[in-house]
């Protein structure tokens, strides 16, 4: 499904009522009712219920919902934060005193009320709030009155992750057609609460240049009867130094349960006696290099090119100088898959030049935090997480590479300009070692031949589902990341049978 931003939503519905013919009305008659019957669906008829409209097509909205929660017998009052409506606004107030409900002349106390629907602001706004409205929108941040908001909560931009001051704090969202960008992204989605999609009337069609898009279920892989682990690929991974040898085995052993043929961990030699002794399925090869792997170990990954399927560097590898132009050299002469994680990230943005990117045959993946991504980009933090999608997405294609952006979601960007969103997860898996685990996976789903943006939403999807299956049979503050290796089967069992929810609930 596509995430759409504020320009893109108001083409579509002006593609809906010009180019169609739909009246603007009708698609106002339906939200509103989409709205009202979610009301219905969540509180009884004996709720008392606060209206706060805005001037333009929000305010309509929430003055027809109100209607029909009128119609269907529920007590309910009406506040013009501005005194005034117009256009299709305007319409529906008329309809309203035709039936005896005149607005409130002043903001009620809040706590008179058992719900209040918030009707300020849609998706068109842009922060910050100013006027009659900041007033209206800090009293509805203060209130513990439950509040539903239509479309976005007012004061938030339907474009940002951010939050805004003063901006409501819904306790459900009910929005049309499509998710916006601040549905989706934290901090600002913890604002909108439970979130609705209501269909209202506009095709499909309308949206297709959208780039961004949230991952709903991804197609389980199949493995044909003839099989064998030759043909299920063989990976090899590359990295650790002393005191961080427990993440490249992590990965090693999280490509193992995702599906590798077999497994090959390139790890500096004199600290192989640890690999020889904690990894049984997998195989361990000794490179050049005591503590930190010596550049001279790309002549060996290099000479056996072709023995592995796909290459993943950087787990626990360390910064400094000579990994720099250990990473370096890999770009330049690997021709097949390879993905960097962690300080191999790390290594290539300290080396100033990250342009050798550009130049790469093979598929590049890149698996940042936002750390690692800050000090790959050049971007701040916060421009970063607000703008978690197009921040990948232009370095994707600016770098001819994949960007699996890490943080409280996963955006996955492709070089030839699309964007993916995973809202799977949890916060249990804010731990030491999760994203070593991650990087198996994917390696392991690279190494198995598929497409590479099949592989990564698989591999993404599948990390999530495993950490939400962790967190119910441990707790979330007791989850580690050998756990979602261990989970990983049953991750693989859900998205067989589909038995995992959404992130909204989406109204036909």
């Amino acid at each position: 499904m596509k995430i759409l931003k504020a320009e893109e939503m108001i083409l579509a519905d002006r593609k809906t009522i010009e180019g169609l013919g739909i009246p603007s009305l009708v698609l106002m008659e339906n939200a509103s009712l989409s709205v009202a019957r979610v009301i219905r669906e969540r509180f009884g008829q004996d709720t008392k219920i606060l209206v706060v409209a805005g001037k333009g097509n929000n305010g309509g909205d929430g003055l027809a919902c109100a209607r029909h929660l009128l119609l269907w017998g529920y007590k309910v009052d009406v506040f013009l934060v501005f005194g005034e409506v117009k256009a299709d606004a305007e319409f529906q107030l008329k309809i309203l005193k035709n039936l005896g409900l005149e607005p409130l002349k002043e903001l009620p106390p809040l706590e008179n009320y058992q719900l209040i629907v918030d009707a300020i602001f849609g998706t068109g706004f842009q922060p910050p709030v100013e006027g009659p409205a900041k007033t209206a929108i800090e009293a509805l941040e203060r209130t513990k009155t439950p509040i539903l908001s239509i479309d976005i909560p007012s004061g938030l931009s339907a474009d940002s992750g951010k939050i805004y001051t003063p901006s409501v704090r819904a306790n459900i969202t009910v929005t049309f057609q499509f998710p916006k960008v601040c549905h989706l992204l934290h901090p600002a989605s913890k604002r909108c609460g439970e979130l609705y999609i209501a269909h209202i009337g506009i095709p499909n069609e309308f949206v297709e240049h959208v780039n961004r898009e949230v991952i709903l279920r991804v197609e389980a892989p199949k493995r044909e009867v003839d099989i064998h682990k030759g043909k299920a690929g063989h990976v090899l991974l590359v990295g650790s130094s002393v005191g961080k040898t427990g993440a490249i085995i992590m990965s090693a052993k999280a490509s193992t349960r995702a599906g590798a043929g077999l497994v090959s961990v390139g790890v500096p030699e004199g600290l192989n006696h640890i690999f020889e002794t904690s990894l049984v399925e997998e195989m361990s090869i000794p490179l050049p290099g005591k503590k930190f792997l010596s550049p001279k170990a790309c002549d060996f990954i290099l000479a056996e090119q072709d023995r592995f399927s796909a290459l993943g560097v950087g787990m626990g590898m360390g910064r400094y100088e000579e990994g720099q132009k250990l990473i370096l050299e890999l770009l330049k002469n690997w021709k097949k898959p390879i993905l960097l994680d962690a300080d191999a990230i790390n290594n290539l943005a300290d080396s100033g030049k990250v342009g050798v990117l550009k130049d790469r045959e093979g598929p590049t993946i890149l698996t940042p935090h936002v750390g690692e991504f800050e000090r790959l980009s050049g971007l701040n933090k916060e421009e970063i997480v607000f703008n978690l999608m197009d921040t990948a997405l232009e370095f994707a294609v600016n770098y001819n590479c994949y960007v699996v952006l890490k943080s409280s979601r996963t955006a996955i960007a492709c070089p030839e300009g699309k964007v993916f969103l995973s809202t799977r997860g949890t916060p249990a898996m804010a731990k030491g070692g999760v994203g070593d685990v991650l990087s198996g996976i994917l390696v392991a789903l690279l190494g198995r031949g598929f497409e590479v943006s099949y592989a990564l939403r698989l591999g993404v999807f599948l990390h999530g589902l495993a950490g939400e299956i962790a967190e119910k049979y441990r707790h979330t503050e007791s989850v580690k990341a050998l756990d979602l290796v261990e989970h990983l089967p049953e991750a693989y069992r859900m998205l067989e049978n589909g038995s995992y929810g959404l992130p909204f609930v989406y109204l036909y």
